[in-house]
């Protein structure tokens, strides 16, 4: 507490199970999705995995993220063909993941409960993975409830 008063903030050594080092890697032969905390060497369909690289959503990837009562709900308008869709959604806050697996002729959607400030990531089966901060959250009430949207 005392190094955030003074503004001397050190980055967090701890290199093991650091939930913001988290690393997915698809398969590109059957979509198998693995989640790391961290680099790994993984393997599927006898292939050796990669680590995707989040990149920042391009136009043709831009999502929204917009919250609805107690979730986050995010949207995108992109093609949901078997040949080019969104494979997966994830949610990951400090503390935790909540994937969501997305299928061909399915929406370009999904809704994740609050639990914190966090990143959405999203998987184009052509074009890899996307990333974006989830907005700010208003801190609670006295009454210890969220205010609700404006």
């Amino acid at each position: 507490m005392a190094e955030l008063l003074s503004g001397d903030v050190r980055q967090n050594a701890n290199r093991a199970g650091n939930m913001a080092r988290s690393r997915f890697y698809v398969c590109p032969i059957c979509g198998n999705v693995v989640h790391a905390m961290g680099e790994g060497s993984f393997s599927c369909c006898g292939s050796q995995l990669l680590p995707q690289e989040a990149e920042t959503p391009d136009d043709a990837h831009a999502f929204t993220i917009e919250r609805i009562e107690d979730d986050w709900y995010v949207t995108l308008d992109h093609p949901m063909t078997k040949q080019h869709f969104i494979s997966f959604a994830a949610y990951v806050t400090t503390d935790g993941l909540h994937l969501k697996k997305l299928y061909p002729e399915m929406q370009a959607q999904a809704r994740f409960h609050i639990t914190g400030p966090g990143t959405i990531y999203l998987f184009c089966n052509r074009h890899g993975l996307f990333a974006q901060r989830t907005p700010k959250i208003a801190r609670p009430s006295s009454a210890g409830k969220l205010p609700a949207p404006r």
